[in-house]
């Protein structure tokens, strides 16, 4: 299983809010973010309205807005917020092109089972968890 740019980018936006002093008033602005990151600043704006329309970021907008956490890091589960990015429900689309096993394939079983439990397993980790990291912790003092 790949995750997704659009998933890598949401994790890496809610890593570096997360990892700021005070993250729940910690702001960055997207233009900032898309540079930080690399990424234009249009895929940004879909990654960041995407985080806000799911209740993870807080936006604010005009002179001093930017986006923010919405809740505490401790609250937000990793295996939650890839569910809520990753647009592809299935390792495998038995549909596309139709394959004549799909009604008693074990495969897609197995498989299916495999990535609810790799869901499971990134939900033993919070948001908090994985801002603790010392390389993040030196981008962040980096001056925005």
């Amino acid at each position: 299983m790949q995750l997704t740019r659009f998933s890598d980018l949401s994790l890496r936006v809610l890593m570096y809010l997360a990892s700021r002093d005070e993250p729940l008033l910690a702001t960055v602005t997207v233009r900032q973010a898309s540079s930080l990151f690399n990424v234009p600043y249009t895929h940004m704006v879909k990654v960041v309205h995407n985080l806000g329309r799911e209740g993870l970021l807080a936006t604010s907008k005009g002179r001093g807005g930017g986006v923010r956490l919405a809740r505490p890091a401790a609250q937000i589960r990793i295996g939650d917020v890839l569910r809520r990015t990753e647009t592809n429900k299935a390792i495998i689309d038995c549909f596309a092109p139709a394959c004549p096993l799909r009604r008693n394939c074990l495969l897609k079983e197995a498989l299916d089972r495999a990535y609810d439990a790799f869901f499971e397993e990134m939900n033993r980790c919070t948001l908090a968890d994985v801002a603790r990291s010392p390389a993040l912790q030196s981008l962040v003092s980096l001056p925005a």
